[in-house]
């Protein structure tokens, strides 16, 4: 028997963003079971990693074909060459920073095939200009998709679709043209299509009954603004009037407004976060000695804040959005902020979400800057306060408590009945958050351990302390995405050392650091040192010349320093598992590390790193310049090192968890 003919061709451009895109293939390849497709990859000159990566998607699965670019053509380009690579009926363009959901392409298809003149077909997503529909709090993006689904295909008209994820009919691209070459690496090219193709009669519209998870700003890198800006010039110059005249008519028949009234919800002001926000543009702004930028983004703060508001988070309103008949877990956080234990928390709930779980983070308060840093397959809960939390707190099957100050609320919720087990995550061991002068806080957090039954701890260090003072715990080791965390493509240049330098918090042993590098310099004037981690280090008297790297938000900039850095220094009096040094040795910098806590769970001595005890200088000092003088040692460190870090993947940590938690169920169901 002939296959079948193809339906439809997946365009899908990849630069890097590796994470992104090896979710975004998995999630294809699993829900596109029932149309026969083509996934065009088109590789735009991507680092090494990400190309041998492709290269064996291709190799594994028939349906994919890959599409290498000689250079980084862009955006545009690359589309152009996918379009021209395939024959089908349907061509769908699809970015990388996509997830796709359960029957998407097959629903984007039934949309189509509805009237003739229908051109273009988006899905509803959480990220986008027109055509977002935001998760609802506690929802997760294939919960929104299951509740679209049981709706009325309807197919409503708008403006311009969007190029994230566009359904296009070939036989009008055939007739009408496809993407314009003049918007060159991106942005504003699928409007131009668009606006071309309602000005000669064919509809662009949106299933409203399909939804996908889109990242946004995942798969273009810097300049974006700028390149923009350009484009929206030429896209003004050709469409502006008309363009203005369809988008009024648009808001005035607010055809999404229906399904945007899905799930009724009260709001509430909550400024805190755009306060947080703009603080730190303008003290950017400040610091970079830009007086005018700093004065418009404060201008841009006070515009915001009429319009800072958020749902008010309700049990029955959040019980909607939960598909039913799956293991529900809730994970607590004091505060949802760039750090890496809320990096921990986030990256556990994607993969539980993908794994099939209706997993959530509750929170009283949300940093929007989280939005920028990861990827959230879920909306958080954002809860006025810790009465509120456990009054209204979606029925759960586990609760987990994150720290010290959550492990009350856990139990808290548990008592009420809202949750049927409570897990206390430990990542550290947290009364050494405080030092030994005040040793009723200590006491005061040591108690919490005890409030709920059931412990998880990510290193054997951290079990044992625990054990010392009669704690029974489960441990899982810690995870991270190693396709996030790889060696990136980086150019010769002088000897580097990279080092976490945190002055403001306790036991990261800044002063230990500074010392050992001020040696290390003293030793070899050669070596480039960069610092990261703290943003008020200029406040210091930091006696060598270093490259002040920030509080680095962006992980793949963070992947791309420790890619180009042939040391990575941790110097801190104890970690509760060392996420730092375990993310520099997958990414292929040698490591120096203190020789106590977590960090014994990964690092051996001489083996795939050096260990130095803590608030020792010198001996860090000589383990540093063992490493630089002695490159081939060094070489089979970062080889050591690299297959050490294979052993950390924070899907292996999630399905570990899951069995966890399925466990706990059983015994429960048991009692």
């Amino acid at each position: 028997m002939s296959p079948p003919k193809t339906t439809c061709d997946i365009v899908m451009p990849v630069y890097n963003g590796l994470t992104y895109a090896a979710e975004c293939i998995a999630s294809v390849i699993d829900f596109t079971a029932e149309v026969a497709y083509r996934l065009i990859i088109v590789d735009d000159a991507s680092d090494t990693f990400t190309s041998a990566f492709l290269e064996q998607v291709a190799r594994q699965h028939d349906p994919v074909s890959l599409i290498r670019n000689p250079e980084n053509l862009g955006f545009v380009q690359s589309c152009i060459r996918g379009y021209e690579a395939g024959d089908a009926p349907y061509l769908l363009l699809l970015n990388s920073d996509v997830v796709v959901t359960p029957g998407w392409l097959e629903r984007l298809l039934a949309c189509a095939a509805a009237d003739e003149r229908i051109a273009s077909v988006n899905p509803l997503t959480n990220h986008a200009a027109h055509l977002a529909l935001p998760m609802f709090p506690g929802a997760n993006f294939l919960g929104m998709d299951a509740l679209l689904s049981e709706g009325a295909p309807r197919c409503a008209d708008v403006v311009t679709g969007e190029g994230f994820c566009m359904l296009l009919r070939r036989s009008v691209l055939k007739k009408e043209g496809f993407l314009d070459p003049v918007y060159g690496r991106g942005y504003c090219e699928e409007s131009d299509l668009c606006m071309r193709l309602t000005t000669r009669g064919y509809r662009t519209v949106v299933a409203e009954n399909v939804y996908v998870y889109h990242r946004g700003s995942g798969t273009f890198g810097r300049g974006r603004e700028a390149r923009y800006l350009a484009n929206r010039r030429i896209f003004d110059a050709r469409w502006s009037r008309e363009y203005r005249r369809q988008f009024a008519a648009f808001r005035t028949a607010d055809p999404l407004r229906q399904v945007r009234s899905l799930i009724p919800h009260r709001t509430r002001a909550v400024i805190k976060p755009v306060i947080w926000q703009t603080g730190r543009a303008v003290l950017s702004a400040v610091r970079s000695r830009q007086p005018v930028a700093a004065a418009r983004a404060a201008v841009r703060g006070l515009l915001a804040l009429p319009r800072a508001r958020i749902p008010v988070p309700e049990a029955d309103a959040i019980g909607r959005v939960t598909r039913p008949g799956r293991l529900r877990v809730t994970y607590i956080l004091d505060r949802l902020l760039v750090a890496g234990g809320v990096l921990s928390v986030i990256q556990l709930v994607n993969a539980l979400i993908l794994q099939g779980v209706e997993a959530r983070i509750a929170t009283l308060f949300e940093d929007p800057l989280v939005h920028d840093w990861s990827q959230l397959y879920t909306r958080p809960i954002v809860y006025r306060d810790a009465r509120e939390m456990i009054e209204q707190f979606p029925p759960t099957d586990v609760v987990v408590a994150t720290l010290w100050t959550t492990a009350p609320w856990a139990k808290a919720v548990l008592d009420a009945g809202r949750a049927q087990v409570a897990v206390y995550f430990l990542q550290d061991y947290e009364p050494w958050f405080f030092p030994a002068t005040r040793q009723s806080k200590r006491a005061e957090v040591e108690a919490t351990f005890g409030m709920l039954r059931q412990r998880i701890v990510m290193s054997d260090w951290l079990a044992q302390m625990m054990a010392a003072r009669g704690y029974e715990t489960h441990k899982i080791s810690l995870g991270m995405d190693l396709r996030r965390f790889y060696p990136r493509d980086t150019v010769p240049g002088p000897p580097t050392v990279s080092a976490m330098a945190r002055p403001l918090t306790p036991h990261r042993g800044f002063e230990a650091t500074i010392e050992a590098l001020r040696q290390v310099k003293a030793s070899r004037p050669d070596v480039e040192i960069r610092l990261f981690g703290d943003s008020t280090l200029r406040r210091y008297a930091v006696p060598f010349e270093y490259k002040d790297e920030g509080v680095i938000a962006d992980q793949d900039r963070l992947a791309r320093l420790y890619s180009s850095s042939d040391v990575f220094l941790d110097g801190s009096d104890f970690q509760g598992f060392g996420r730092c040094g375990l993310e520099a040795m997958a990414c292929g910098a040698a490591c120096v590390l203190t020789d106590v806590g977590g960090v014994n769970e990964y690092a051996r001595h001489g083996e795939n790193a050096l260990l130095a005890p803590p608030r020792e200088p010198t001996r860090l000092t000589e383990a540093i310049l063992a490493l630089l003088n002695d490159p081939d040692r060094r070489a089979d460190m970062t080889r050591a090192g690299r297959e050490t870090a294979q052993r950390f993947c924070h899907r292996r940590e999630a399905l570990e968890t899951l069995e966890y938690f399925h466990g706990l169920m059983n015994i429960q169901g048991q009692a």
